[in-house]
């Protein structure tokens, strides 16, 4: 059975063209069958060099390949089909199928891996509906590709969700006064180049911007750093030293993890703060400043007050303006923004022609955690720059910390241990629910018969966003 023409079914789903190439015939006819009446558009042929043909001539948005065809092996015309479009989405689907087949696949660029036969069409139908969302989301990296820069970002900050919006706002109101400004994020939010952001749109662009991590200088070499010494202050202190708030004088000091300081510390740096006066170490000369403080932390400086590890007086001197970041997973929005903003910095660093990332691999960086935030997106992107071999990020390229966490080669061609069959259920079976509820746990708990805190417990077990499910 081949159908020179496509039959069209335009439903909801929209216009997705589906080739199933496979040398059984009944088997074209049922999966033929069972796309159409989903409404994809369907055609079909036993041959692989006829299925090369009909990619060239009609452009499909899905390949259904057997690797046991009669007239070529199925990895020649997958890599016949990823020559004439590299962008195409490729399902494996055989009989004979081997995990170093399988590797195989998926490194010449398959999306997917099934075995046949299915014990149900329905995990035929989720397969398809999964390559469906990767064109969607393909279309929306080329169109964010194409919006980089020109619309989402403040200096090097990127970013189009709401709250990044927000945020470039507020750079906006702030950067002109001289009033202090606390930034709270987790780490790897971007907080120093938020700080920087301010200083740049600035009256004091022209003048230092200095950052200071509190955390990685020692604390009995903080204070020298900050405010300087005289000659023979200390042993060692061979000649003076101008501290940092003489060298940003009139320009910009970012006190990064603030909350690492030394309690008696902080009463110096509050003095500098309400008189713009310090004493350089050993020195017995005020000497004045003029200088924009910027601070930031990772830890909940009220409840740092609280246990009396933070002075109140400077908490309240320091928060004047505040600005919260939020995590990366609090904004996926952002994520695909942000690997192409990496993707580019890389590929030019390398000196590499990498200008694209798979749906695949973007629908992972989607629903990953990112603990490390922006930072962690970062460093990924890096790695897989340095690891392709083609113009576009597979999956391959990724880190093995990624993999780990997805573990979606293993899923996809469902031949791992009982153990973990069982947990990926559970994990499906809660994806579900929560996507039933709109992400809430209550109902969700209500549904499942599922206490209510095991609930989050399996939540946090599975890394899963409950913002996702909300929108």
């Amino acid at each position: 059975m081949e159908t020179e023409e496509a039959v069209v079914v335009r439903t909801e789903i929209g216009e997705f063209r589906v080739l199933v190439v496979d040398d059984d015939e009944t088997i074209l006819t049922v999966i033929s069958r069972f796309l159409t009446d989903h409404g994809y558009v369907v055609d079909t042929t036993v041959s692989g060099d006829r299925a090369v043909e009909k990619q060239r001539q009609a452009k499909y948005d899905l390949v259904l390949l057997d690797l046991k065809l009669p007239d070529r092996d199925g990895l020649d015309v997958l890599r016949a089909l990823k020559r004439e479009d590299e962008s195409i989405s490729v399902l494996i689907i055989t009989g004979h199928g081997t995990v170093e087949t399988a590797v195989e696949a998926m490194k010449l660029g398959a999306d997917d891996y099934l075995l046949k036969p299915f014990k149900s069409l329905d995990i035929l139908q989720l397969a398809v509906q999964r390559a469906h969302r990767y064109r969607d989301l393909k279309s929306e990296c080329a169109l964010l590709k194409e919006q980089l820069g020109e619309t989402y970002s403040s200096g090097t900050i990127v970013g189009k969700s709401k709250k990044m919006s927000e945020i470039f706002q507020l750079i906006k109101k702030v950067a002109p006064l001289n009033s202090t400004v606390l930034l709270e994020g987790e780490s790897g939010t971007g907080k120093e180049l938020i700080a920087r952001a301010i200083h740049q749109h600035s009256q004091r662009r022209e003048r230092r911007f200095v950052a200071v991590n509190c955390g990685a200088i020692p604390a009995n070499l903080l204070e020298s750093e900050l405010f300087g010494h005289e000659r023979g202050a200390f042993t060692g202190a061979v000649k003076e030293k101008r501290g940092l708030f003489e060298v940003a004088n009139r320009g910009t000091i970012f006190l990064d993890e603030i909350s690492e300081m030394e309690v008696a510390l902080q009463v110096k740096l509050l003095r500098v703060i309400q008189e713009k006066k310090f004493q350089r170490i050993g020195g017995t000369d005020e000497r004045a400043t003029d200088v924009r403080i910027i601070t930031s932390t990772n830890k909940d400086l009220e409840q740092e007050v609280f246990h009396k590890r933070f002075r109140k007086d400077l908490y309240y001197r320091i928060n004047v303006i505040r600005i919260a970041i939020p995590p990366l997973r609090e904004r996926p929005e952002d994520i695909p923004l942000l690997s192409f903003h990496f993707l580019k910095k890389y590929g030019e660093e390398f000196g590499k022609n990498v200008k694209s990332i798979s749906p695949r691999v973007m629908d992972i960086f989607l629903h990953s955690a990112w603990d490390g935030n922006v930072r962690e997106l970062e460093n990924v992107i890096e790695h897989a720059v340095a690891m392709a071999e083609k113009t576009e990020i597979k999956v391959t390229d990724l880190p093995c910390s990624v993999m780990d966490s997805q573990n979606e080669f293993i899923q996809d061609i469902h031949i791992y241990p009982f153990h973990a069959a069982k947990q990926e259920f559970e994990k499906r079976y809660l994806e579900g629910v929560l996507e039933k509820t709109g992400g809430n746990v209550t109902k969700a708990a209500e549904l499942s018969s599922i206490p209510r805190q095991n609930i989050y417990e399996k939540v946090k077990k599975y890394r899963l966003d409950l913002n996702r499910f909300r929108r």
